[in-house]
């Protein structure tokens, strides 16, 4: 049974932090890409219903379907003022996790470092102690043939 070092547990910690921040921010980037294309279609009907208002007031028009116009054009409007409020949130949103992803993939980052850094000491360690038998073993040889 092989026991894991603080230094390993805590790097699959980090690792799984790390794992689920990305995961927030992609459903949080996928959440502003469909805010983003309603936010267009928003502007897309504000600007073809503002096309249809100078084109049929050129010819003429009544006053109720003026209003008719107008009532929904501020419809869209408030519509739109919404939607860039909720676009604004969800940017406020992403470049928070940003700085939470930034900072998991640091700590994972750190932690693999002291992680190579203690097999280095280990392999190092290791190649020392194999060396020194090596030494004492061609010593009692060498001193056995005298």
């Amino acid at each position: 049974m092989s026991h894991k070092s603080v230094l390993e547990v805590l790097k699959e910690r980090a690792t799984v932090q790390l794992d689920n921040v990305s995961q927030q921010l992609a459903t949080l980037q996928n959440e502003r890409q469909q805010a983003n294309a309603q936010q267009q279609l928003l502007q897309h009907y504000r600007h073809d219903y503002q096309q249809l208002l100078r084109h049929e007031s050129e010819g003429g028009i009544y006053g109720y379907r003026r209003d008719n116009y107008h009532d929904f054009l501020h419809t869209v409007e408030q519509a739109l003022s919404a939607q860039d409020a909720a676009v604004e949130v969800l940017d406020q949103q992403q470049q928070y996790l940003l700085g939470d992803w930034q900072q998991s993939r640091k700590k994972v980052n750190a932690l693999q470092v002291l992680l190579e850094r203690r097999h280095q000491r280990d392999t190092l360690s290791q190649a020392r102690a194999q060396q020194k038998s090596n030494d004492e073993f061609a010593t009692r040889r060498f001193q056995g043939k005298e």
